[in-house]
């Protein structure tokens, strides 16, 4: 259960117990009533009014029960009516899945990357922001999810049906989820109802009945989607993807490269650079900025060492890095300046297309000419940044086949030792070493979770490694946050230096570990500066990393082709849309939204 989840939980308790109190407030009221206060007149409409009080009374427990809302249908998609509630909760996940994203980013990066990446502003209404359509008209992002839940519902129920059609099930681990999900919200909630819970998530008639129903069709459809993708994947031959690399092999190989970056101060001279593409005439004309300066010194500096490599380049960044930066710390570490694996698509949208034309050079023959310890600075496309690239080698195919490991975290305590002035001598930060014993009880610690998992297979599974077992004791004992509820689960592995290097070095069994085999199920305990891993080896991908990329596109294209041919054949009518009971989803979605924002 995620942060805005465990907050929505919270907000509907405290709502549910002010809706007690006041609803005992009201019923103290009517019970001190004064029965004498009666008139003839009353006697005479006597059957009449009490006729309208039941009318009253029972349009009031339909409203309470959200009937309304689960009998008016909001939208007829090919031939078959579906309710206001399933349109609204299709609309709440529209929303869900951009805020958490945007919230994400603000989180991660700091506050405004969330508007900044997604164009959505977690501050605000949908109603009070506006994106653009697919047609590129300027909307209200309130018009956006509900057009997004259509389109969704739409391609959900088309695919369920062909699902159903052609036999597909849920499987056992897609049951299992749902069931974790629902169980997940109904520990935390106690004794209140879930489906009220629901109805004030994701709106009036949301039971958990039809929110089990809509999770069933999106898992099976989501089953049914990926055996497709699996028979497209199959259908390809190994001469087809080796015609595809050769005919562009800049497009799937992939280079590392150390770097630093200088901004460039706002100036004259800066801002004029950051106008559009400038001509190669007015590149030449164009004086440099200062920090293009700075950055030749720079390469200077690295080739003035004789014999320079890699280690050069890293003293030289500490030596031209601001020691007031709070970067300047991670400048010491290995990984801080280098970038391995990278794609020529990654450099060009992230650093520059020059940068990408020059590690990516050729020579007549078509062999790429770049070489380690080769040097280059280029100046960003918007003028605000200097990139000082050096080279590790040339472009190269990526052999490696992506990995996945479980693993369960012993973490290191965060001890703080200190002088008295919190700096040691030299004036820099005192650097912290854990005492051998505080080492050692972690160790003992990550060999008895391994030696309780081993004793575990050994009575019950007859020395069959068990995933799923070690998944559980992932969840339960883990210091790993960003794994833990996956069951300390690492899919996808590329070896390319996103995690420490002991950790990857087991995952491929290079380092200490080289010679060493990994078959599904191996287990080991590794040691990383966070603290002890225990180590569970779930397999890697059947194809390289080159060779699946190119399937990956190969897929896109006949899967977007496959796309099309489905939705031919539903007419341009197949989707009828009530435009009155659509404002008043909508209008519902934007109260709840509006409700959970002032509560946070």
């Amino acid at each position: 259960m995620d942060k805005n989840e465990k907050e929505a939980l919270d907000a509907y308790r405290q709502e549910r117990k002010e809706r007690i109190a006041k609803q005992t407030k009201n019923n103290a009221k009517k019970g001190h009533a004064n029965p004498a206060a009666k008139s003839a007149a009353g006697k005479v409409f006597g059957a009449v009014v009490a006729v309208a009080v039941v009318i009253a009374l029972l349009a009031g427990i339909l409203s309470f029960f959200a009937v309304p809302q689960k009998l008016t249908k909001a939208i007829v998609i090919d031939g078959e009516s579906y309710s206001m509630s399933e349109l609204s909760c299709y609309y709440m996940q529209m929303y869900n899945n951009v805020y958490q994203t945007a919230a994400s980013y603000d989180q991660n990066y700091g506050e405004g990357y969330g508007k900044m990446l997604t164009g959505y502003d977690v501050s605000l209404s949908p109603a009070d922001q506006k994106t653009k359509d697919e047609d590129g008209n300027e909307i209200t992002w309130d018009e956006q999810f509900l057009n997004q839940a259509i389109d969704t519902m739409a391609n959900i129920k088309r695919y369920y049906n062909a699902a159903v059609e052609a036999g597909v099930e849920l499987t056992e681990e897609a049951e299992k989820q749902i069931n974790e999900t629902l169980e997940s919200y109904k520990a935390y909630l106690g004794n209140y109802s879930l489906s009220n819970f629901l109805q004030m998530q994701y709106g009036k008639g949301v039971d958990e009945a039809l929110f089990t129903k809509i999770l069933n069709e999106q898992q099976l459809v989501s089953i049914y989607q990926e055996q497709i993708q699996e028979e497209l994947k199959d259908s390809y031959s190994a001469d087809e993807v080796n015609e595809i690399y050769a005919k562009d092999k800049s497009k799937y190989d992939v280079v590392g490269f150390r770097w630093f970056t200088i901004d460039v101060k706002a100036t004259e001279n800066a801002e004029k650079t950051s106008a559009a593409e400038p001509t190669s005439e007015a590149k030449t004309e164009k004086k440099p900025v200062a920090e293009e300066l700075e950055a030749q010194k720079f390469i200077d500096a690295v080739k003035a060492e004789a014999n320079y490599s890699e280690e050069t380049f890293k003293k030289v960044v500490l030596q031209f890095a601001d020691k007031k930066d709070e970067a300047y710390e991670e400048y010491k570490q290995d990984g801080a300046t280098l970038l391995q694996k990278i794609t020529k698509d990654a450099i060009e949208s992230n650093v520059s297309k020059d940068a990408a034309n020059w590690l990516y050079e050729t020579n007549d023959a078509g062999n790429y000419v770049r070489q380690a310890g080769d040097m280059k600075y280029f100046l960003s496309q918007d003028g605000k940044t200097v990139y000082i690239i050096y080279a590790i080698g040339a472009p190269f195919r990526d052999e490696t086949k992506h990995t996945s490991v479980r693993h369960i975290l012993v973490k290191f305590p965060e001890a703080k030792t200190e002088t008295a002035s919190g700096e040691d001598v030299t004036g820099e930060a005192e650097e912290v070493t854990l005492a051998a014993s505080v080492k050692a009880e972690c160790e003992s610690e990550a060999e008895s979770i391994l030696a309780s998992y081993n004793e575990y297979i050994k009575e019950n599974m007859s020395d069959v490694a068990d995933e799923q077992y070690f998944g559980e004791l992932a969840s339960k004992l883990s210091d790993d946050t960003g794994s833990k509820s996956t069951g300390g689960l690492i899919e996808h592995m590329a070896n390319d230096g996103q995690y420490v290097p002991e950790f990857e070095d087991w995952a491929f069994c290079e380092g200490d570990y080289e010679g060493e085999t990994r078959a599904p199920g191996s287990t080991g305990i590794v040691e990383t500066q966070y603290g002890y891993h225990v180590m569970y080896y779930v397999g890697a991908e059947e194809n390289a990393d080159w060779y699946e990329s190119i399937l990956t596109d190969l897929i896109s294209e006949d899967w977007e082709e496959k796309q099309t041919e489905f939705e031919k054949q539903f007419g341009e009518d197949a989707i009828e849309r009530k435009e009155k009971v659509e404002k008043k989803v909508k209008k519902a979605c934007l109260e709840m939204i509006e409700m959970n924002l002032q509560a946070r």
